[in-house]
């Protein structure tokens, strides 16, 4: 598409994949359909992976974006796009809002998506959506070009399972096979944004790192004990940096607590106080604990999220058990560094005791430890 798309002159096209080296390997270069591969000699576009810029002999250009730096799209014009495996980016709604909205140019601007669909809020709302046009295939529609051991072992373990009917059907399903939180009513507690109110208490939750710092700030509702996640934050920098960030966004807030961090984090917490912004040791250890807390306020729907927090959705929705060999559930999170929100989320709420929510809802209060 393309190399039709550059050989009808539509130009800037954007190129987006997961991270650079996605683009670059899959996209663009390495890959037997990367579009180098498929071009003929005399339509082979100049690489300058210096400029993230590929040019075809006609003018016509391809532009490179990271799913990872989302604000790379933020300004640019483009007539069409590609975007690969949409469902594992790291801001996925946020790259796709930045696309929409440069993607203005042309008669008939359009996107291509390709992907796995894992069942995350932003690859429904495109199946969803009256103006997309929907293709699946199957990995036995490809066959001919995979190697006979490969199909053999991936059918016969896999053909009929959860795993199996996303990754070799291209289902979208209703949630992932060992979804950690399976009890969360999406229908009830995922709801439209109000306004706080000023006396409402607030908490934070902090995951830590250069790269990866995530936060989440949580309201209660006095009477009746219900737990409001009203803001998220994920980004890069100095922690310093963070802590400016974090008193910039609670500006007129007062947070009661402020938790994050394993036990061996003391000396991130310990600088993150130096900075004025005192981060506490969450209350209970361990990993399988703190979710255990949160599952608890999910099943009791006492957790209600806004429906504008995709970031924190896509995580939650796809927050999941590994599976071993024998296919059976394991304790272990699919690559659980990758899910700083949820860690963020886990440090603060652990500290409520749902058991109690229901009997102290009579006195206006929510016990905390």
């Amino acid at each position: 598409m393309v190399r039709k798309w550059a050989g009808e002159g539509e130009s800037p096209i954007a190129l987006i994949g997961q991270t650079k080296a996605d683009v670059r390997d899959t996209m663009v270069e390495v890959g037997d359909s990367s579009i180098i591969k498929v071009c003929p000699p005399w339509f082979k576009p100049e690489y300058e992976p210096s400029k993230r810029r590929l040019t075809f002999p006609n003018g016509a250009q391809a532009i490179i974006y990271s799913g990872d730096e989302p604000d790379q799209l933020r300004g640019p014009q483009h007539k069409k796009s590609w975007i690969d495996e949409l469902a594992k980016f790291k801001y996925p709604q946020q790259t796709w809002d930045n696309l929409m909205m440069g993607l203005r140019i042309g008669e008939n601007p359009q996107a291509v998506v390709t992907t796995t669909p894992r069942p995350i809020k932003i690859i429904k709302d495109l199946v969803q959506d009256r103006r997309t046009l929907t293709t699946r295939g199957h990995t036995l529609d490809n066959k001919a070009n995979l190697a006979p051991e490969f199909l053999s072992y991936i059918m016969s373990k896999y053909e009929g399972t959860k795993l199996g009917r996303q990754e070799l059907a291209g289902e979208i399903l209703d949630s992932l096979e060992g979804l950690v939180y399976d009890c969360l009513d999406a229908d009830t507690c995922v709801i439209p944004r109000f306004a706080i109110p000023g006396e409402w208490p607030r908490y934070t939750g902090h995951d830590f790192g250069l790269n990866n710092t995530a936060a989440v700030w949580y309201a209660v509702e006095p009477a009746t004990g219900f737990i409001y996640l009203y803001r998220t934050y994920k980004g890069g920098g100095s922690l310093s940096e963070h802590a400016a960030e974090f008193k910039e966004l609670s500006k007129g807030e007062v947070i009661r607590r402020k938790a994050g961090g394993s036990h061996q984090e003391q000396e991130i917490r310990d600088g993150y106080s130096i900075a004025g912004w005192h981060i506490a040791e969450p209350g209970i250890r361990g990993v399988e604990a703190q979710i255990d807390r949160v599952y608890a306020l999910h099943k009791q729907n006492l957790l209600y999220i806004f429906n504008d927090l995709h970031d924190y959705l896509d995580e939650k929705m796809s927050f999941s058990w590994e599976v071993d060999d024998d296919d059976n559930l394991t304790r272990k999170i699919h690559n659980e560094a990758t899910y700083h929100l949820m860690a963020a989320e886990r440090y603060i709420l652990c500290d409520f005791k749902p058991v109690n929510v229901e009997r102290e809802k009579q006195e206006n209060k929510l016990h905390v430890t």
